[in-house]
């Protein structure tokens, strides 16, 4: 996996998949995104929080019924590896990974998912979604982990 070393306060930080989430089928895991570096370091600022936002070039509908899509984070604990599962296949995660799940309206438009804000350990993470919404993603599909007050 690829380490993304963040660097300024309320960072933006652009999740990269090795499996593209463009598609990604309801019912399906994504696999986890590439590893983002929350170490405190020399090189790195350590943040307590982290949001993130699913951004879909067209507009997509929810199907029927109670349409959601949840929002893993996998926290690499010992330092270097994130828990197994999921590893790093589109597999349910381990029950210890924090989640958060966003409802969807029934029937309804959506074109962004805003998780809320998630306290983060000082260890690097990766995040894993589970569509559940009703429908397949489709277009473009963008997450973004939005990092905020560093650690001091």
């Amino acid at each position: 996996m690829t380490t993304v070393v963040q660097n300024a306060p309320n960072n933006a930080v652009a999740l990269t998949f090795s499996t593209s989430i463009d598609t990604l089928a309801t019912g399906a895991y994504s696999v986890p995104s590439d590893t983002v570096n929350n170490v405190s370091g020399s090189a790195t600022t350590s943040y307590l929080t982290v949001a993130v936002r699913l951004a879909f070039s067209a507009a997509l509908t929810a199907g029927a019924g109670t349409p959601y899509i949840t929002l893993y984070m996998l926290e690499a604990r010992d330092g270097t590896n994130l828990p197994n599962p999921p590893g790093t296949a589109a597999a349910a995660p381990s029950p210890s990974a924090r989640q958060v799940t966003m409802p969807l309206v029934a029937s309804g438009a959506f074109s962004i998912v805003d998780f809320p804000e998630m306290e983060v350990g000082s260890y690097d993470v990766a995040f894993q979604f589970l569509n559940e919404s009703g429908v397949a993603f489709s277009g473009t599909v963008t997450a973004t982990a939005y990092f905020g007050s560093p650690e001091v």
